[in-house]
């Protein structure tokens, strides 16, 4: 989960006007001179151990409810509360207040700070922190996510009905990179339809890769082959297209299956149509599997959940053993290029 709504509706908030410092404390306000949101009884009861974004513990007795957002500042830092059009580099880990679980981590990554276009939650815990300041928020879950259901965000083991405890690490504060613009899209007419070129043969140990003729993939694990300990890719078929480049909006058809049972957990094959992201958008396993390959090519990824994958957390969030393995067969259709 991001705390950003890559996938929602977003528009830039207005300007800000000053900035609240922390000197000796928590900032009271902030950069707009808006009160900070008050702790309460659930947030003032968080207790964790561990490092925030990977394994943090609730160690506070469960359960943790509110009827409304509550938030602690669990560790003070120091410096200004961010700006709009500044980015805060911030790690977080989702708990349910019911029974303290994990939802859901994310370790430090640079996050754009503008109120629309981040969860509501998110923007909260986010615009009174300082850098080093450590911040728990207790929200119902449905202030937190509004109309969406767990089922549509990808949460097990939490209801509606839970309130969520949600710790967040804020890192440094810095102003936000200029960004060129996103690539233009595609239509279907521009796109391959399969991979198309010459057949390479992959290394030994690779599973083997089987095309029926619309160039939909069955992927077969190797006997007696242990699943790769690190990131792993291989050319099937070498294309003679446009070479994609970092940044890039590229089409794919994939198929996903897990090493250790050979069940397909993800494919754009099964739903029908290709899909296209940018190639700075998604799990190591796809960006460097993409990244300087030809459109025409098909590639086979083979992803350990800590060198490219969705980490141990992040597997067992989908339903999957927290060390298997997961394999690609990525067909490169079409590409544009970022300006």
């Amino acid at each position: 989960m991001k705390l950003s709504r890559t996938l929602l509706p977003a528009a830039l908030a207005g300007a800000l006007l000053m900035t609240a410092c922390s000197n000796g404390g928590a900032p009271t306000a902030d950069a707009s001179g808006v009160d900070c949101v008050a702790g309460g009884d659930a947030s003032d009861a968080v207790q964790v151990s561990g490092e925030v974004g990977a394994g943090l513990e609730l160690t506070s007795e469960t359960p943790l409810e509110t009827d409304e957002l509550q938030r602690t500042v669990l560790e003070e830092g120091d410096g200004t509360t961010p700006k709009q059009g500044q980015q805060v580099a911030v790690a977080m880990t989702m708990f349910n207040g019911t029974s303290g679980e994990i939802i859901q981590e994310a370790p430090e990554s640079p996050t754009p700070f503008a109120e629309e276009s981040l969860f509501g939650w998110a923007y909260e815990g986010l615009r009174c922190g300082v850098s080093g300041q450590q911040v728990a928020l207790v929200t119902p879950f449905a202030d937190a996510f509004g109309d969406y259901t767990p089922e549509q965000l990808g949460f097990t083991d939490v209801s509606a009905e839970d309130s969520l405890v949600i710790v967040m690490q804020i890192g440094e504060i810095t102003d936000a990179p200029e960004q060129s613009a996103e690539p233009g899209t595609l239509g279907e007419d521009e796109l391959l339809k399969k991979a198309e070129g010459t057949a390479v043969e992959a290394p030994a140990g690779f599973p083997t890769v089987e095309l029926a003729e619309d160039g939909s993939p069955t992927i077969t694990m190797p006997e007696g082959v242990e699943a790769p300990t690190e990131l792993s890719i291989a050319t099937l078929i070498e294309g003679d297209g446009e070479e994609v480049q970092p940044g890039d909006r590229v089409y794919v058809n994939y198929r996903g299956v897990i090493w250790r049972t050979g069940e397909e957990f993800d494919s754009s094959w099964s739903r029908g149509a290709p899909t296209d992201f940018l190639t700075t958008q998604v799990i190591g396993g796809f960006q460097e599997a993409l990244e300087g390959q030809k459109v025409g090519s098909q590639i086979i990824s083979v992803v350990p959940a800590e060198d490219g994958g969705y980490g141990a957390a992040g597997l067992e969030q989908q339903g999957h053993q927290p060390d298997d393995v997961m394999v690609f067969v990525l067909d490169i259709l079409g590409t544009v290029h970022a300006e």
